[in-house]
């Protein structure tokens, strides 16, 4: 955490990302952080109220990007090779916008449960049936690596991954 990593899952997309542009989206409330591809929740953090550094309850958020570094856990182990010959790598970014809640100190009240913007309404604080099944088909079928089944990295798992 704090920008080290160790929270990583890798997904194959039903689609081939450089071909065109897609939506990436993510909800970040008290309750999950939840990643969306075209709609499509990949990814999906739930709260279990314990303090953990990356909820909005205790820092403000925010957010970076970057391009995968070919890490061994990335990789398959290295079973995956990088060509590097088709460096620099490039990401392009076209409509981002951002709506949040600005940080005030010592605690916004933005941060708890104020059911007074979007996605603090209860709608946002679970996925819907549709979403379920979507995030389902992607756990069987699309995700590569998760954190919470390496036991070889983690041979005691983060807590997280009981949920």
């Amino acid at each position: 955490m704090g920008g080290v990593g160790g929270r990583e899952m890798r997904h194959m997309l039903w689609f081939d990302p450089t071909l065109d542009f897609h939506d990436y989206a993510i909800l970040w409330n008290y309750h999950h952080i939840v990643f969306f591809v075209d709609r499509v929740a990949i990814r999906v953090h739930k709260n279990n109220g314990k303090p953990n550094g990356f909820f909005p309850s205790e820092k403000p958020m925010y957010i970076f990007s970057s391009i995968w570094n070919a890490d061994d856990w990335a990789t398959r182990g290295g079973l995956e090779k990088t060509s590097w010959k088709n460096a620099p790598f490039v990401s392009t970014y076209k409509d981002f916008s951002v709506d949040a809640c600005k940080w005030e100190d010592p605690y916004p009240a933005c941060v708890s449960t104020t059911t007074e913007h979007w996605w603090d309404q209860y709608d946002a604080w679970t996925l819907n049936a549709d979403q379920v099944e979507d995030f389902a088909w992607v756990r069987r079928n699309l995700v590569i690596y998760d954190y919470c089944v390496d036991l070889e990295r983690y041979p005691k798992l983060p807590e997280e991954c009981d949920l």
